[in-house]
C-alpha cells in the first residue's frame, strides 16, 4: 500500500501590494473588508467540497483540499474573479506531510512569478489531484486550559500578547516535525500533523503554558480535512468535559 498523502493549495491574492496603493491612503478599511470577504467566500467554497482553509497571511491562505480537483479549483478561483476587484492565483503541493506539501505548493507558485507582479495573474499550478482513498488529514484542535483565569483578570491586550507568543512557540514546535499550526480565534489553534509526527508534538505540548495554564487537545484523523476537524473538535469536548489535561483518545473516521 502507498504511503498516504496530504494536499495542500496555497492561495494568494494577485499584485495585491502594488494594486492598494492605487486605493488612495484611505483605503485600510477596505482592505481589510475585501480580505475578510475573501477568507469566507473561499471557506464556504472549499468546506462545501469537504476541505478547510486557514489563514496564513491576509492575503494568503492554505487548504487542505484532499480529493480536490483541478476543475474544481478552477470552479472556485472563477467564483473569486467574478466577486473581488482583485485575481487569486492557486498552487497545489502534495506531500508525505503537511509542511512539505505546503512547501512543494510554495515553489511552484514563485517559479511562475513573483507575487507582486502584474503579469503573475490567475495562475494554478500543480497536476495532482489525489483521490480520498490516497489521503490523510490529521487535525488536531488546541486551546488553553482555564483561559477565564486571564481573561477575567489581565487586561485585554495583555491576553492577546500572551496568546500571540504561544502561537509562536506552537508555529516553532510544529514546523520542526513537519506539520503547520495556525491560530483560530479566541484562545483556539488548530494545526495539521504529520502521519508519523504526532508523539513528537504531543511531548512538546506538555511545555507549552500560559501564566501555568496547560493546552488541552483532541485529534482526529480522516481522508477529508473537514471530517478530522469535526473528530478533533469532538475529542475537544470530551476533554473539556473531563476537564483533565489529556487528549482524548484518536477517532478515525469509519468508511
Amino acid at each position: 500500500m502507498n504511503q498516504p498523502r496530504i494536499q495542500i493549495t496555497l492561495i494568494q491574492i494577485d499584485n495585491y501590494g502594488p494594486w492598494t496603493t492605487t486605493l488612495g491612503n484611505d483605503r485600510e478599511h477596505q482592505l481589510q473588508i475585501l480580505q475578510a470577504e475573501l477568507y469566507a467566500s473561499l471557506q464556504r467554497n472549499f468546506s462545501a467540497r469537504n476541505a478547510l482553509v486557514f489563514f496564513n497571511k491576509f492575503d494568503e491562505m492554505y487548504a487542505i483540499t484532499n480529493g480536490i480537483s483541478k476543475d474544481e479549483h478552477l470552479k472556485i478561483r472563477e467564483q473569486a474573479l467574478s466577486t473581488f476587484p482583485f485575481t487569486v492565483s492557486m498552487s497545489i503541493g502534495v506531500g508525505s506531510s503537511p509542511y512539505e506539501a505546503q512547501a512543494q505548493a510554495s515553489r511552484m507558485l514563485q517559479a511562475t512569478g513573483s507575487a507582486q507582479s502584474e503579469k503573475r495573474k490567475m495562475v494554478l499550478v500543480g497536476n495532482h489531484s489525489l483521490t480520498l482513498d490516497e489521503c490523510y488529514a490529521k487535525i488536531i484542535h488546541i486551546d488553553v486550559d482555564g483561559i477565564t483565569k486571564l481573561i477575567d483578570h489581565d487586561d485585554s491586550f495583555e491576553t492577546s500578547q500572551k496568546l500571540v507568543h504561544t502561537h509562536a512557540q506552537l508555529m516553532e514546535l510544529f514546523s520542526q516535525h513537519n506539520s503547520l499550526l495556525f491560530y483560530m480565534g479566541g484562545d483556539n489553534f488548530m494545526g495539521a500533523i504529520g502521519e508519523h509526527d504526532e508523539n513528537a508534538i504531543l511531548r512538546g505540548l506538555g511545555g507549552i503554558h500560559i501564566n501555568g495554564l496547560a493546552l488541552k487537545y483532541g485529534i482526529g484523523r480522516a481522508a477529508t480535512a473537514r471530517k478530522a476537524a469535526e473528530l478533533a473538535t469532538m475529542n475537544l469536548e470530551q476533554v473539556r468535559h473531563q476537564r483533565k489535561h489529556l487528549v482524548s483518545p484518536l477517532t478515525r473516521e469509519r468508511r
